[in-house]
C-alpha cells in the first residue's frame, strides 16, 4: 500500500491542508469570525505558564473601553492605553491556579509583550460586519510565574462577547468559542473554552503514565496452544523421503515438498498461541489503536512522536508515516500554518475478515472504517476548523509487541462541516471552494499568515 493512500486516511496533513480556509463561497455568507475573535496560545512551561492572547479590534471594543480615534485602526499613541485595558480584563476574567495557588500574572512589557498589527487590507471586503476592525489584531503575552515546574495547572477563561455573525432571525447572537493551542509537559494539542465549560485542567503526571494514549486491548493467549499436526505430518513425510528415499527421488521430488511443508509449518507456528479475536473484540481493538496514531503527532519531540506511532504501526509503514508527516508539520510549523487534530469519531466498523491476513501471513483481522476527524489549522491571530470524514479498509495484525495497522487503503474522503468557506483569489494564496480536496493536493497551496 502506498504512503500516499496512508497519508489520505490516516493522519493530520489531511486536516492541516484541507482547515486551511473557512471563511465563504457566496456572496453574502459571512465569516463566522467577522466579530469579536481571540486567538489563544498557552505554553506551560518549567518557570512559568505562559499566554499569548491574539485579539481583533472587534473584541477590543466589544469587552473594554479603550478610546480609538479611528475605529479602524489603533494609532501607536493609543497603543498603551489598548494594552493597559486589555491586561485589566484578563486579569479579572482569566483564573490560573498552578498546583492548587491562584497566580497572577507579572506587569507586561509593552516593548516585548504587546504588539499591534494592522492586517492584509485586501481580506477586508471579506469582513462585512466589521470591516478592518475584524482584520487588524493586537498580541499581549501574560506571563503567570512558578517556583518549580508545575504538576497541575487549572485555566479558567471568563470572556465569551457575542459572535454576532451567527445570529438568528431575532438577533440573539451565541457566545463565542475559544479553540487555544496548548503546548504542554511535551504534548501539543487543541483546548476548547466554552461559556458553558470554561474550564481546562491540565496534569503532568498524566503525560508522564502515557495517559495521553488510548489503551489497546492486548493479543490474548491460547491456553493450550493446538500442535500444528497437519503441518509436522507434512515436513515429516518430506524429511523421511529425503533423507531415506532413493536418491533420484530425493533430487526430483521431494525438494519442492520440503520447501512447502517448511512454508506451511511457518504459517501455522505463526498462529500458534494467538486467539483471534470475535467481531466485537476486533472493533474494541481498532478504534482506540486508530485513534492512537492522530494523538502521536500531538508530541513535540521527534522520538515521542516515533514512539507513540509505533504503538499503533508495524512495519515499513512505520518509518514511511513517520517520516512522511512529521517533517510536513515541521515545515508547516516553520511557514507559520500550524495543524492540530481535536477530536476523533468513528461512526461505522465493518470487520470483514478474521484469520491469517496481510502480507506477513500473520493472525489478525481487515475492518472496514468510516470516522470523521475534526482539525484546526493556526495561522497568525486566526484558527479555521474543519470537519473532514473518511471511509478506508484496514488490515490489523498481531505483532510481536501487540496489535498494529500494517495496511490501508482509502475507500473515500469528504468535507462534511456546515462552517461556510472563502473563496480566496490573490497573490499568494490558493483558491477555496466547498469540494473536497485531497491531502496531497492541497498541501501545494498556501495562504497569508495573518488570514
Amino acid at each position: 500500500m502506498s504512503i500516499q493512500h496512508l497519508l489520505r486516511g490516516l493522519v493530520l496533513v489531511a486536516l492541516a491542508v484541507c482547515a486551511a480556509a473557512t471563511p465563504v463561497g457566496e456572496a453574502g455568507r459571512l465569516d463566522p469570525k467577522d466579530g469579536p475573535d481571540v486567538d489563544l496560545r498557552i505554553a506551560v512551561e518549567d518557570d512559568e505558564v505562559r499566554f499569548q492572547i491574539i485579539t481583533n479590534l472587534a473584541f477590543l471594543d466589544t469587552t473594554t473601553e479603550a478610546y480609538r480615534e479611528d475605529e479602524s485602526t489603533l494609532d501607536p499613541s493609543e497603543a498603551p492605553a489598548a494594552m493597559d485595558a486589555l491586561v485589566e480584563l484578563f486579569r479579572r476574567d482569566i483564573e490560573v491556579k498552578i498546583d492548587g495557588a491562584t497566580v497572577a500574572p507579572v506587569a507586561p512589557d509593552p516593548d516585548r509583550d504587546f504588539e499591534y498589527d494592522q492586517g492584509d487590507p485586501s481580506l477586508i471586503p471579506h469582513f462585512v460586519n466589521f470591516g478592518a476592525r475584524a482584520v487588524a489584531r493586537t498580541r499581549l503575552t501574560l506571563r503567570y510565574p512558578c517556583k518549580s515546574p508545575p504538576d497541575r495547572v487549572s485555566i479558567i477563561w471568563s470572556t465569551y462577547p457575542d459572535n454576532v455573525t451567527l445570529a438568528d432571525e431575532e438577533g440573539v447572537a451565541p457566545p463565542i468559542e475559544i479553540l487555544c493551542r496548548l503546548a504542554a509537559g511535551g504534548v501539543d494539542r487543541i483546548v476548547r473554552f466554552q461559556k458553558e465549560e470554561p474550564q481546562f485542567i491540565w496534569h503532568r503526571a498524566a503525560e508522564a503514565d502515557g495517559a495521553r494514549m488510548a489503551p489497546v486491548p492486548p493479543i490474548r493467549e491460547q491456553q493450550a496452544p493446538p500442535l500444528p499436526v497437519a503441518g509436522l505430518a507434512m515436513f515429516g513425510a518430506a524429511f523421511a523421503a529425503f533423507v531415506f528415499g532413493p536418491a533420484r527421488l530425493r533430487r526430483s521430488a521431494t525438494g519442492p515438498l520440503l520447501v512447502l511443508s517448511i512454508a506451511f509449518l511457518g504459517v501455522q507456528i505463526a498462529r500458534r498461541g494467538v486467539d483471534l479475536p470475535s467481531v466485537d473484540e476486533a472493533t474494541a481493538v481498532f478504534e482506540p489503536l486508530h485513534e492512537n496514531i492522530y494523538r502521536a503527532f500531538d508530541y513535540t519531540d521527534e522520538s515521542d512522536v516515533y514512539d507513540a506511532l509505533a504503538e499503533s504501526v508495524d512495519g515499513p509503514l512505520l518509518e514511511q508515516l513517520y517520516d512522511e508527516v512529521y517533517r510536513s508539520l515541521v515545515l508547516q510549523e516553520a511557514g507559520g500554518a500550524v495543524s492540530r487534530v481535536s477530536a476523533v469519531r468513528h461512526l461505522d466498523l465493518d470487520v470483514e475478515e478474521i484469520g491469517v491476513v496481510g502480507e506477513r501471513a500473520l493472525p489478525g483481522f481487515v475492518v472496514d472504517a468510516t470516522w470523521q476527524v475534526d482539525g484546526a489549522v493556526y495561522h497568525w491571530g486566526h484558527a479555521h476548523t474543519r470537519t473532514n470524514e473518511y471511509r478506508a479498509r484496514y488490515t490489523v495484525h498481531a505483532a510481536e509487541q501487540g496489535w498494529r495497522i500494517a495496511a490501508s487503503e482509502v475507500l473515500d474522503q469528504r468535507r462534511v462541516d456546515a462552517a461556510p468557506i472563502l473563496d480566496v483569489d490573490m497573490a499568494g494564496a490558493g483558491r477555496f471552494g466547498d469540494r473536497a480536496t485531497s491531502p496531497l493536493e492541497t498541501q501545494q497551496e498556501e495562504l497569508p499568515d495573518e488570514f
